[in-house]
């Protein structure tokens, strides 16, 4: 009791997150009839709402990512058992589930994150908190905003976070306010 004590003092609220997820996204300067002129900021993001996600991106990143997500308290033991194993047969690999990732990109000291020395007291507070947001948001209803905060936080390559911009990134579409022109056969 007092050890779990110890590594829950100054943890954040995991209320806070996903309803409160605040992400730094472009600045768009539009005209008055609304059409877009530019956007400012290195960051490609938009943040969507789990309906607006195609179901084929929440399989992928679960099947890649977590394939217990929509089943696990927060955590996967068994997952942290397979790793430790493959650790001492000198092939390490993690064991973090999308809400452990969750927990470490938005609700854990980005000091305790960053030090490799405390790797131990990291992986102990990300299972805790992993544990107090899966019950703070319960249910598929709670897996599904857990799942669109990952996913609005997650960064997939060149400056673009979420899905979408990726997608618009990596498939030549760099701006997709504004698609490039047909092409003529």
């Amino acid at each position: 009791v007092s050890a779990f004590q110890r590594y829950t003092v100054g943890l954040e609220d995991p209320n806070k997150l996903p309803t409160d997820l605040t992400l730094s996204q472009q600045t768009v300067v539009v005209d008055r009839n609304g059409v877009e002129l530019a956007r400012f900021g290195g960051e490609k993001r938009e943040v969507v709402d789990f309906k607006d996600i195609p179901p084929i991106v929440i399989d992928a990143q679960t099947a890649i990512e977590d394939k217990t997500f929509w089943d696990n308290a927060g955590f996967d033991p068994l997952a942290i058992i397979a790793a430790g194993i493959d650790g001492l047969r000198g092939n390490s690999r993690g064991a973090s589930t999308i809400t452990q990732q969750l927990v470490r990109q938005r609700l854990l000291d980005p000091a305790l994150v960053q030090d490799p020395h405390r790797q131990a007291e990291r992986k102990i507070k990300e299972i805790i908190q992993s544990i107090r947001l899966t019950e703070a948001f319960p249910g598929v209803e709670g897996k599904q905003k857990n799942i669109a905060a990952y996913l609005n936080q997650t960064y997939y390559a060149n400056q673009a976070y979420r899905v979408k911009p990726a997608a618009n990134s990596y498939f030549r579409n760099p701006d997709p306010h504004h698609p490039p022109p047909p092409t003529t056969p």
